[in-house]
């Protein structure tokens, strides 16, 4: 349902745009201009349009964009036939296609600018020992499934994924991909604060480490989540700190020593919007000793499915120790997928790979077959994003607005295109 609702606020967007363009874009082509001068023409108008649409998931948007392409390239042959043939073609059909062309073209830039986005340099730090002990799930049920599942409200388990963990938490969930972006924020801010243990914030600087919108909404997700975290307890068997030759099994800890919620004056408790947090010394050392990496979290906050978050978190850690393939069955472990038919984990790992070779952080990727046909290991070569871990600096072209090469007029025609265009669209607003 909500991914159906995506879709159309984005073909709703895209309908309202082009319309708002349809009647410069036949104006010009009355002027019987060139194409590139056309395009040159529209291009600051299609660049605001699409601005609009680089809320939504870039998966969405290249679903639309597959469906778009499809209907332009159907009426493009349409009307190449009729022209061909000779048949008279109503001007209702040349609006029609101008519309969809108008569509196509909001929606490829929006894709560019996407592209451009998710290039951002990593600077999101996360420590090591987390993700490689997979605190953070892909997996759950409803917490109606979990109070009978977990009675008493107390969630304990044995992860076997790649190094082994003991998980336990008192608020009778798993921690999640939100969790996992909301302790990455956390770190950027302990490093903000000069690597001090403990500190406080208000919740909107943590929404900013985390590169995401303030709202009432957030603001109580973020309660909810830094609340999940400090009820959670584990232990690592195979703790890393740099400097020691051998890993070790940790006591039972809170990532999180310690959580208190500020109560400032208007607010109401149970809604505060500030906090003081500690770390557990074990990762405070942990983080001194260097022991993170970095994680795009503007990248994170595009993918679409939570397998493929805890996927691409992994991958940066597994890149590192130039690590390609997982076991299947570990690789399940360790993202904590609750689902029991094998067919439909490796479907949603299948599915979750494929994404990341769309958003450019995988090359490609190939499945590894055991007995009976079963899937035993996924191997994969490591994109461009994976690989701007190891490339700082990093220049990115994030002019956005030079979208176009020049047109080949001189001054004065140029001149006289701009000023007509600037007065069509006046007209039009």
């Amino acid at each position: 349902m909500m991914e159906e609702t995506a879709m159309n606020a984005i073909r709703n967007t895209l309908r309202q745009e082009s319309q708002n363009l349809i009647e410069v874009r036949l104006e010009l082509r009355r002027l019987n201009l060139i194409q590139s001068a056309i395009d040159d023409q529209l291009a600051p108008q299609i660049q605001m349009a699409a601005k609009k649409l680089v809320k939504h998931k870039t998966m969405q948007l290249n679903l639309q964009f597959t469906s778009l392409g499809q209907e332009f390239n159907q009426l493009t042959r349409q009307i190449t036939e009729d022209e061909r043939n000779g048949t008279p073609i109503h001007e209702v059909k040349y609006q029609a296609f101008y519309t969809m062309e108008l569509e196509y073209k909001i929606l490829e830039r929006a894709l560019e600018i996407k592209k451009i986005e998710n290039r951002k340099i990593p600077d999101t730090p996360i420590e090591t020992n987390l993700i490689e002990h997979g605190l953070f799930g892909a997996g759950s049920h409803s917490k109606e499934v979990m109070k009978r599942k977990f009675t008493g409200g107390v969630v304990q388990q044995t992860r076997n994924g790649f190094r082994r963990l003991y998980y336990e938490n008192n608020n009778g969930v798993f921690l999640g991909t939100f969790d996992a972006k909301v302790l990455a924020g956390l770190t950027k801010l302990y490093f903000e604060n000069g690597k001090q243990q403990q500190f406080s914030f208000n919740f909107n600087e943590l929404v900013r480490a985390m590169d995401t919108d303030p709202s009432g909404k957030e603001y109580m997700e973020l309660y909810d989540s830094l609340v999940n975290i400090s009820r959670t307890q584990i232990i690592m068997e195979e703790y890393y700190m740099p400097g020691n030759k051998v890993r070790q099994r940790t006591v039972l800890y809170h990532p999180l020593d310690t959580v208190e919620f500020i109560l400032r004056e208007g607010e109401e408790p149970g809604k505060e919007r500030a906090a003081s947090v500690s770390f557990h010394n074990l990762i405070h050392k942990s983080l001194l000793a260097n022991n993170f990496l970095h994680m795009n979290v503007v990248l994170f906050n595009d993918f679409h499915k939570p397998i493929t978050k805890l996927l691409y978190i992994n991958m940066i850690n597994s890149c590192a120790q130039n690590i390609t393939s997982y076991h299947v069955d570990t690789l399940t472990q360790h993202l904590n997928l609750q689902t029991k038919n094998k067919s439909l984990v490796v479907g949603g790992l299948v599915e979750a790979f494929q994404e990341l070779k769309v958003m450019g952080v995988i090359n490609s990727y190939h499945i590894t077959y055991g007995v009976r046909k079963s899937v035993q290991y996924i191997n994969f070569e490591p994109g461009d994003l994976l690989q701007l871990q190891n490339k700082f600096p990093i220049e990115i072209d994030s002019n956005m607005d030079s979208i176009h090469e020049s047109l080949q007029l001189d001054q004065q025609q140029h001149e006289s295109f701009q000023e007509s265009f600037q007065l069509l669209f006046e007209q039009k607003k």
